[in-house]
């Protein structure tokens, strides 16, 4: 049973943006239905940001637009909302967040049909049929979704009705909008041809409809702005037309290049910022949790940070920034407190005394980051108050055909390779070695499905965002 409200008061609105702990935030959706411990572990997060891939429409769409799936009668949103719903049940203060594209109007939204119904999509001039543009898709495969009809009173006020009647301000059970393609908007070619545009694929305007089109955007996204409030609304664009309107969660499906830069510092500049234009700044470690990752396997419940992205982050670190980890560490429940000042610079002194970055939390809790010779890399140390983290868990196992396998986060194996193909778990692809004679260790990459089974003599390997184990009874 999909589950559309909770009461008012079981809502929070704002983020919680103290450093108690790490402040660790959720991006992504999955096709297959979360288990009891991948919500447990979402309710941990300060923010959980729902893609339009979670539950039975997208994947089947995106194979085949003419399925029931590519109907408004899918309903995505119900889906969203269903797991939204079953994280605040555990804990009603994690921000909700649910993706509301601003410009491209999938026909799988039962929002979408008010829309259709009203005729409030947009309509290409040249064709006079709604506009249809590409939208991004995996493997070459992607969607033509419709354009939501800003021209039009109906369309915007459409717009403006769906973000009211889900967020919890008006008792539903969404904090926030996570409003891709913020700042697309009609353009003029060289040839004097009004186009909306995506990924270079174009539908046409006459000037008075991209006027109205322009000016209706803009309304209804100052609208639900001003709506939601603290809630967040998350924007997402070449920020440029409509950047005026604002946005006070800032960031992007991909890798945050400030995290992963050689020097933290770059991400102390990018957080400073920021922070002084909006009040929330995520920082992904990773993209988007993609439809096909298996959401119950250990590796989509474990953290996506390394390390010394965390170092990057704890350096860098203010009140309402947010750790976009897409799964935990039991480093985030360790105590961490607001910062006692900046991160200090100390410079080199002579080559025994390399440069360091420094700084220390109210816990006790301190990081120290040392550059290389040519200072703008190096790596950092956390010091964890109370003398370090938990003792790890004992190896985690599965069983798979007969046997049973350790199972490895962000870990593959080399050499002695026996083959390679698809399977869609990572049980699938622990079976297949199983069913091997010679397999001893096997690999599954969750973003492309592929399945790499390998002999004894295969060595392991660190690989972020890959699952790996060695059979039991068959390690060399």
């Amino acid at each position: 049973m999909m589950l559309a409200l909770i009461p008012p008061l079981l809502a929070s609105h704002a983020i919680n943006t103290s450093l108690a702990t790490v402040p660790c935030a959720y991006f992504g959706g999955n096709y297959r239905h979360r288990g009891d411990e991948n919500i447990a572990m979402l309710a941990k997060m300060r923010l959980v940001m729902i893609e339009k891939w979670e539950g039975p429409c997208w994947q089947p769409c995106l194979a085949n637009p003419a399925s029931p799936a590519c109907q408004a009668s899918c309903g995505v949103e119900n889906h969203i909302l269903d797991t939204h719903a079953r994280i605040k049940a555990i804990n009603p203060q994690v921000a909700s967040v649910l993706y509301w594209n601003t410009l491209l109007a999938f026909p799988f939204y039962t929002a979408v049909g008010k829309f259709a119904a009203a005729n409030a999509l947009a309509v290409d001039s040249t064709t006079k049929r709604p506009m249809q543009i590409r939208c991004d898709g995996p493997h070459g495969k992607y969607l033509t979704p419709y354009v939501y009809g800003y021209d039009t009173e109906a369309g915007v006020q459409l717009y403006i009705d769906t973000v009211k009647n889900l967020s919890t301000v008006a008792g539903g059970i969404i904090d926030g909008f996570f409003g891709d393609k913020w700042d697309f908007g009609a353009t003029q070619t060289s040839g004097g041809q009004w186009q909306i545009c995506n990924h270079g694929d174009c539908g046409n305007l006459t000037a008075a409809q991209a006027a109205a089109w322009t000016a209706g955007k803009r309304k209804a996204l100052a609208a639900v702005t001003a709506y939601v409030g603290d809630g967040p609304y998350a924007s997402n664009g070449v920020f440029g037309n409509f950047e005026g309107v604002g946005a006070n969660l800032k960031g992007h499906a991909g890798n945050d290049a400030f995290l992963k830069g050689g020097d933290p510092r770059d991400a102390i500049a990018r957080v400073n910022f920021v922070l002084s234009n909006h009040t929330y700044h995520f920082m992904p470690c990773a993209g988007d949790q993609k439809w096909e990752v298996d959401p119950n396997a250990r590796s989509s419940l474990a953290s996506q940070c390394s390390n010394e992205q965390l170092v990057h982050f704890l350096l860098a670190v203010e009140p309402g920034c947010l750790l976009g980890t897409n799964g935990w560490s039991p480093l985030y429940d360790l105590p961490l407190g607001d910062p006692l000042a900046p991160a200090a610079y100390s410079p080199a002194q002579g080559a025994s005394r390399p440069a360091t970055l420094n700084r220390s939390f109210a816990s006790g809790t301190s990081v120290v980051f040392t550059y290389d010779a040519a200072g703008t890399g190096g790596t950092g140390v956390i010091s964890w108050a109370g003398g370090g983290p938990p003792t790890p868990a004992p190896a985690h196992k599965i069983t798979c055909g007969v046997s049973t396998s350790s199972e490895l986060q962000d870990t593959s194996y080399k050499g002695a390779n026996l083959g390679t193909t698809v399977a869609t778990t990572v049980s699938a692809c622990c079976a297949k070695c199983d069913a091997t004679p010679t397999c001893a260790a096997w690999a599954f990459h969750n973003t492309t499905q592929q399945c790499h089974v390998h002999g004894h003599a295969a060595v392991k390997e660190r690989q972020e965002g890959t699952t790996a184990g060695r059979l039991d009874g068959r390690a060399a």
